[in-house]
Formats: C-alpha cells, structure tokens, sequence
C-alpha cells in the first residue's frame, strides 16, 4: 500500500520540484520509503508502505533490468505468486518476492492487456520508455484512487488530490455543481471533482497513451460486471454452498499474505464475522479490533466478542472518543474533497487505533453490494407494489408533496415514492433528492439542483428494464460502492499508514455471486442468503440472529446536544463560512431549529455533510494563494517513519 504521482508529456516547470512537494503530500500513505525517477517526458514519484519484501529490492519506481521499462505502483496483487509460478514457467527469473516486480513483467509482457489477470486492488503508472507509452489503470471495483488533470500538453496524476493541488500556482478553482452533487449525495461520483479541470480514473479503467501527446489519451475498460437478472426463484444449493465456502476461505487466505503484522476489523455482523472463521483457520491468526460505543444503541462489542471466542481469535475493543464531533478537521483535511458518510468517522478511530497493533487489517466491506445486503434492497422487494403504484402515479405524488410542511417527515416520505422510474427503490435508505436542501443550499447555487442527483439516475436509467434488485446492485457497484464506501477505507486507513484488504471485494467471488440470479441472494426477510446459509457452519447463533446496524453514529443525538449545537452555530454561522457562499443561513439556522425541538425527522445527517463541507473549504478552497498543503492538521497523527526523506533520482 503506497502512493504514486508523477507526469507525462511536455515538462512542467520545475518539474522535479513539483515532484518532490507531490511525494511529501502523500507521506502517510508511504512512511517507509520513498522514490522519483525521471527520462524524456515522463517523471514518477512513490511512497513505499512496505508489505511484502521489506528489503530495499521492493523498492519503486522499479526499472526493468534494460532500464527500458518503469512501474510506480499503489495497492497489492494478492495472486502473484500464482501469476510468478506462470511466468517462471516461460522463463522469468526474479529477483525480488514482492508482487510489484511480478506486476512489473505483466506489463512488459503485455502493456495493458496484463490487467484482467490481476486479483488485487491497485493504481499504476507504467512506461515504456522505448515505445514512448505510459498506461494508467485502476483496479475493476475502485478500491485504490487516481486522480489527473492535463495541462498544456502535460498530464499531472497523483493517489490523492492534495498532492496534484501542492504546487503554489496549482488551479484550485471550486466547481459549484459538484458542492450541490456532494450536499445531495454526501460524497461526489466518480465524474466528478471539486475542483473544475481535474478528474478521477474510473474503477476498472486504463488510460494509455503516447509520452507525446498525453493529452490524447481517454480512459477505457477493461472490466464490466455482468449481473444474472433470471427472474426464477430458487435457493442456494449445497454444491454452491461449498463452492462459496472454498472461494471465501481463499479469498482470505491470499489477502494474510504478509511480512508485516496482520489483523482483522470485526464488528458484531455477519460480513466481517465470516471473513474472522476463515481467518482464524490460517497458520497465524490475526488480532480482531471492534469499535465500541457508550451508546447501547450503537454498540456491537458484545456480538463481535462472541463471534471472537466462538472461532478462536484474541479481541481487543476501541472506545470510541468521546466527542467525535471534533474529529471534522482531521477527517476534512485526509480525505482531500468533501465526504459526509459519518461512518468515516468511527472507522477513521478505528484506523488509528489499529495502527499501534498491526499494519495489514482484513475487513468485511463489500459483502452488501456482492450478495444484496442493504436494507434498501429488501424494501424494494417488499414494496413492489407501492413501487409500480408510486411510478404511474408520480406526478401527482410530487405535486402533494409540496404542499406539506418542507422540513416534515411526511413531505420527505411522499417525495421519495415521487421519485420517477421506480428511483424509491434506491433511495429507500436516504433520500438524493431530500427536498429540505432546498431552503439550504445558497441561492447562487440553486440552478444546479435540477443536476445534484444526476450521476445517481443515469446510472439507474442505464439499468432499465432489469429487475430492481439487479438495478439497484449495478448502481451500488457503480457508485455507492466505490466513490462512498471505498473511499472511506481508503482515506481513513492510509492516514494512519494501515493497509485494508477486503475479502468480499475478490473479483472471483464477486463474479461468482453476479452469475447467481437474484432470487438466490435475497428474500422478503432477509439479503445475503448464501452468507446466512453458510453462517452456522462457522459462527455463533448470536451473530446469525443480530439485526443489521451498519457502522453508523448517532449524529441525530449528537447534534440534539449542547456541544453539538455549538458546534454548528460556531462553525457554519461564523463570518468566514457564510462568506463561502454554499448555503442559505437562514435555512439552516430553521433546520436546527426543528432538529432541537422533534424527535420524528432529524437533520444530523444533513447538519454532518455542511459541517464537512466547512471543514474542508477551510483547508481547501479558503487556503491563501501560493497554499501547499504541507502539514496534517493539529492532533493529527503521523507515524514517525513517514518523518525520514528517502527519496532517489
């Protein structure tokens, strides 16, 4: 796990320079070494999180032995030792074990036809020095991030925003459309970036091109995942069963692959309690960490001890900090656009802590979207008659909708069903289009509302036709999963120079699961009947019967709170905030108003995405001219081998 920057094309003005402040910016993600090399167009940067051969031979930017080919690469191949046997096999020779030379000679073997071997999660930056090429790519379901802009002949990437933003001339100029894409969604798609001429390498895509003419290169797929929409119904067989049981067991298995301590992110659910039995199966088993909250509410300690003692792991509960809330500057700065998914918070403690034990930690993220796990999915399949009702009839529930109070929960009900081509059915769980953001969002911004959900629908559009529960999977795998989710493990684990490894997410299990129809994955009652049919095999009663609680907090009770509300009234009705022009303060002193006095419909999700916002237009947008963003924020914690310089050229 690492970070990688650099440039091809036209050389930028003092380009090293350039390199060398984008290397420092992604210092947590790569404490324990660092890298730039250079030719005729093109230069690459890295930070090294050593993992797999701590010895100097892992080192990158790593050259071919002719010096014709380079490779700075983020992330890890969990099945290079089986790809290594296969090029031995044809008379490879190595001189490393690290999986970045194994990747190495993939791409030199075959550029970018190489990537649909890769089992793993990963950002790269290749080039052929001799061809004049250079390929970027992005693993097939996004787990690792890269980021690009192109300027005068000059293409500028980098894992992390910050880092492509650190020079002191750098454009830093906010796109108002993606403020009101990320209040509507609460993080920002793949389409998107805050700041107007940058962008993201889609999940599953290489961008490849000439050293000559970067700017002429178009990200491509490699990767499309197909989802079984067979309408019949039928259960898991046993045949399957153990079929899922074999692939889930090696999932695990090649993701302990490992020279530095591993351990494991457990809380009392189904997902990572699956993922802890196959891992206690293993030769050394990991340390299993769950967060822990004073709210009872909130808290699954008890569950993931007794899923911990059942399959035989040594469990170690983190409290969660009192006052979480002043988390927001840290987690702001770290996860470089605005991101409002308050579990990052929780996790982001998590990460922290886990840190003083291990540096690899397995988690139970992806399960939801491989087997059709979320809440949504279920009401979809029983409300499927109020959804073929709510879509003949949308336009008269919208018309009614505005007639109730904006702030009620009746108006924010009645305005999902509203929503067109059966759209209730993603937004089941929250609410895209919440019609309260109305009287919020600043004026100026207003005309972009009727674009803030867009990326969502024309992802579910591109599904019409398709079942519903197929419809809201490939949205979630396009969208959810990877711009929310991931992003969360990824910033908060790499701020505290921790790698994750999702077993859930392995491309064998996720295909194997899509090519079951849907029936099989989810009933009336219950998502992730596969899951739920191998459970008793390997977890305790208590932990198959536990009702789903995500990995959330109580933002509602937080902001209903002394602190909590002098927080808001500190932070978005201060001078410097109303001077940034993104909300209305009228409006959101109103929905603080009601926030205090109901306990029906509570605002702290939406207090929680402003707060963020704020937060990271202090460290972004409102930084002074010639800003470079060459320290975390106060308290924050960077691991003291991420202080020594390593670079070479």
């Amino acid at each position: 796990m690492c970070g990688i920057c650099g440039w091809f094309g036209r050389r930028p003005q003092e380009a090293h320079e350039a390199t060398l402040r984008m290397v420092e910016q992604l210092r947590h993600r790569g404490p324990d070494d660092a890298g730039i090399e250079s030719g005729d167009g093109w230069e690459l940067g890295f930070r090294r999180l050593s993992i797999l051969d701590l010895s100097p031979s892992g080192h990158q930017p790593m050259r071919s032995e002719d010096g014709r080919y380079w490779l700075a690469f983020n992330g890890e191949i969990y099945n290079y030792l089986e790809l290594r046997k296969d090029l031995e096999r044809v008379g490879e020779r190595f001189r490393s074990g690290s999986d970045t030379e194994v990747l190495l000679r993939l791409l030199m073997r075959s550029g970018a036809d190489a990537l649909p071997l890769l089992n793993g999660m990963f950002a790269l930056a290749f080039v052929d020095t001799e061809a004049r090429s250079f390929v970027l790519a992005r693993d097939r379901l996004g787990v690792k991030p890269l980021y690009y802009t192109v300027t005068d002949g000059c293409l500028r990437f980098a894992s992390e925003l910050k880092a492509l933003v650190a020079e002191p001339n750098a454009h830093r100029r906010v796109d108002s459309n993606a403020v009101v894409q990320y209040l509507a969604l609460g993080y920002l798609p793949c389409e998107t970036c805050i700041f107007e001429g940058h962008g993201k390498l889609p999940p599953g895509h290489a961008l490849s091109g000439s050293l000559d003419r970067p700017e002429a290169a178009y990200p491509t797929p490699y990767w499309s995942l197909e989802l079984n929409d067979d309408p019949g119904r039928r259960l898991i067989t046993p045949a399957e069963l153990d079929q899922l049981e074999s692939l889930l067991l090696d999932a695990v298995r090649i993701r302990l692959r490992s020279d530095v301590p591993v351990g494991l992110f457990l809380s009392g659910g189904l997902d990572s309690g699956l993922v802890a039995a196959m891992a206690a199966k293993s030769e050394v088993a990991p340390l299993a960490l769950t967060i822990g909250f004073a709210e009872e509410g909130w808290d699954e300690s008890k569950l993931a001890s007794a899923t911990a003692n059942h399959v035989g792991l040594q469990h170690r509960i983190i409290p969660q900090r009192s006052g979480g809330l002043a988390d927001v500057d840290r987690l702001s700065w770290f996860f470089d656009e605005p991101f409002g998914d308050p579990s990052a918070l929780p996790f982001f403690t998590l990460c922290e802590a886990a840190a003083g034990h291990a540096t690899v930690f397995l988690s139970g993220d992806g399960g939801d979207e491989t087997f059709a796990g979320y809440r949504r999915y279920i009401e979809a399949v029983n409300r499927a008659g109020v959804i073929r009702a709510a879509g003949r009839v949308g336009g008269t529930l919208r018309t009614a909708s505005r007639l109730l109070p904006q702030g009620s929960l009746a108006r924010f009900r009645l305005s999902k069903l509203a929503l067109p081509d059966h759209g209730c059915a993603a937004a089941f769980d929250e609410m895209p289009d919440d019609p309260v953001l109305d009287g919020i969002i600043h004026p100026d911004l207003r005309p972009s509302m009727r674009i803030a959900s867009r990326p969502m629908w024309e992802r579910w559009q591109r599904s019409s036709g398709a079942g519903v529960t197929t419809r809201q999977q490939r949205l979630d795998y396009g969208l959810y999963l990877p711009d929310d989710v991931l992003v969360k493990v990824d910033r908060a684990s790499m701020a505290h120079s921790i790698e994750v490894r999702s077993p859930f997410l392995d491309v064998r299990l996720v295909e194997w699961a899509a090519r079951l129809p849907r029936s099989a994955l989810l009933n009336r009652t219950h998502g992730k009947l596969p899951l739920r049919a191998l459970g008793p095999r390997l977890l305790p009663a208590a932990t198959l019967q536990a009702e789903k609680r995500g990995f959330g907090v109580p933002l509602d009770d937080w902001f209903r709170s002394p602190a909590g509300r002098e927080m808001v009234q500190d932070r978005l009705l201060a001078p410097e905030s109303r001077a940034n022009r993104y909300w209305n303060v009228p409006g959101v002193e109103r929905i603080l108003g009601l926030h205090g006095a109901s306990r029906g419909r509570g605002f702290g999700l939406i207090l929680w995405r402003l707060l963020m916002l704020d937060a990271w237009s202090r460290h972004y947008a409102n930084a002074p001219q010639g800003w470079q963003a060459s320290s975390t924020p106060s308290g924050s914690r960077v691991s003291e081998r991420a202080r020594r310089p390593a670079y070479s050229s």
